[in-house]
């Protein structure tokens, strides 16, 4: 998975939000032990696995969890590079929904962070996962084809510029949307659709934070997983973005990221797809 200059992303992520737009929430790049940390009661240990189970709940809620992690083989326990999780671990879930679709999800941004002893305060982790959401026929079946997908392959660098960052909840926290520029991704996406996906430094543009407008609804996607043993956590949704509506962004920045997402609104909202059309 590429990792290359996976940190320079994270300032054109921050570049392509508008900064000079919403400078003033510069403020909220903070440390995270200013979430209104618990003092746990109960090992470090323990706590992780309150929060999987946690997590692992919502998951089966939105549809049928397949078994294995994606992130480390079935048959082993080596976890990816990049920048540490809070547990160490860097897991992702895949779950079939009901509509058909394919959603893969983060698991292990909202561990509690394994480093801070048991009296101590401790949060749960980065205070937020992500997923992808995509028509099944856009994404292998197999361990080897998902982890080839651009899906996985968008989710992974995002999650690992969350990851190295460690502040973007409490960015969307205060802004609803970010937006940013993937880098890694374009080879994994098909060679027709590059065109209008891809921009000349080979990045792709996403939308993050949306959030499901169908109140209601049986596969309604909530905005936060609930049951978290310390600190909240927000469930962030990565939509996959044309250049035209990465354009509309890069020129207005808050307000254009408020237009996209109105423009967005409709059944296939938290959907990303290689073959839709762009809004613009």
């Amino acid at each position: 998975m590429p990792t290359t200059n996976i940190f320079s992303s994270l300032l054109d992520c921050f570049s392509c939000c508008g900064q000079q737009q919403d400078s003033k929430h510069d403020q909220y790049l903070q440390p995270l032990n200013l979430l209104q940390p618990q003092v746990p009661s109960v090992t470090v240990e323990e706590l992780v696995e309150q929060s999987s189970t946690a997590r692992e709940r919502v998951w089966r809620s939105l549809g049928s969890l397949e078994p294995f992690a994606l992130g480390q083989s079935p048959a082993s326990t080596s976890v990816m590079a990049g920048p540490k999780w809070p547990a160490v671990r860097q897991n992702f879930r895949v779950i079939h929904r009901p509509s058909g679709n394919v959603m893969i999800v983060s698991d292990g941004l909202s561990d509690p962070f394994d480093d801070i002893h048991e009296g101590e305060n401790n949060v749960n982790g980065f205070g937020l996962e992500f997923f992808i959401e995509t028509p099944a026929e856009e994404i292998g079946s197999s361990l080897t084809d998902i982890k080839k997908s651009w899906q996985f392959q968008l989710l992974y660098t995002v999650s690992q510029l969350a990851a190295g960052h460690g502040g973007i909840s409490n960015i969307i926290e205060d802004m609803q949307l970010l937006s940013t520029e993937a880098e890694g991704v374009n080879e994994a996406i098909p060679e027709e659709r590059r065109k209008a996906l891809v921009n000349r430094a080979g990045r792709l543009g996403a939308l993050l934070g949306l959030t499901d407008t169908r109140a209601g609804a049986p596969d309604f996607v909530p905005e936060r997983i609930e049951g978290m043993p310390l600190t909240e956590v927000r469930f962030v949704n990565i939509k996959l973005i044309t250049l035209a509506e990465l354009k509309l962004i890069t020129d207005r920045g808050a307000e254009g990221r408020r237009k996209l997402s109105e423009l967005l609104e409709g059944e296939a909202r938290l959907v990303s797809s290689v073959q839709r059309e762009s809004v613009l």
